[in-house]
């Protein structure tokens, strides 16, 4: 996540999207894991026989849009409206791993509360289920709020409201959120970040 205050997004970069771009060459599917008439962009599987990797890249891309949604400022900079089936996506696979009791990244304070995590997450899915695009009610807003606390992560130093931006290594938040067709920053050859040879 492109945070101001920490070294977070700065040190993960661009969470790498499940989802099969017009780069990457489809891996074979295994029912029962997956619809034969699936044909969405994302990997949807149970928990069984995921790797950690990708519960940890399902909870970091889902966190960063709840982030998005916490950040008026941020959200109303984005040159389009992100489709309310993928968020719904999104918010299904952070359940998932909320449910799991799962914890992504190192508390920034404590205590944290991360009991509080899974009602908030499930109201925010309802909100978005009947979500009149592309304005956020502020309970979206609020309840996006509360969730990054109850990931254990500060809010901008700032405040949320003044919070713009920060563009980390150049990129833009938009582009370092996973999208339908995957991680704009990476489909664009941004991240990571070429090495300057010595």
């Amino acid at each position: 996540m492109s945070l101001e205050h920490s070294s977070w997004f700065r040190t993960l970069g661009p969470a790498k999207s499940t989802a099969p771009t017009g780069k990457q060459k489809k891996k074979k599917r295994r029912p029962p894991q997956r619809k034969k008439e699936e044909k969405d962009t994302l990997t949807l599987m149970s928990g069984e026989g995921r790797e950690n990797t990708e519960d940890t890249a399902d909870a970091i891309n889902a966190t960063y849009w709840i982030w998005a949604f916490a950040s008026p400022r941020i959200y109303r900079t984005f040159s389009r409206v992100p489709p309310r089936e993928h968020i719904l996506r999104m918010l299904d696979l952070y359940i998932s791993y909320v449910k799991k009791g799962g914890h992504h990244t190192a508390p920034q304070f404590q205590p944290v509360h991360y009991e509080r995590r899974l009602p908030l997450a499930m109201r925010l899915r309802e909100l978005f289920e009947h979500w009149t695009q592309p304005d956020l009610a502020q309970e979206m807003v609020d309840i996006s709020r509360a969730l990054i606390e109850h990931e254990g992560i500060k809010p901008p130093a700032c405040g949320w409201d003044a919070h713009e931006d920060p563009e980390a290594d150049g990129i833009k938040y938009e582009d370092s959120l996973l999208w339908p067709e995957g991680v704009p920053a990476i489909l664009k050859g941004q991240w990571p970040p070429k090495q300057s040879k010595r």
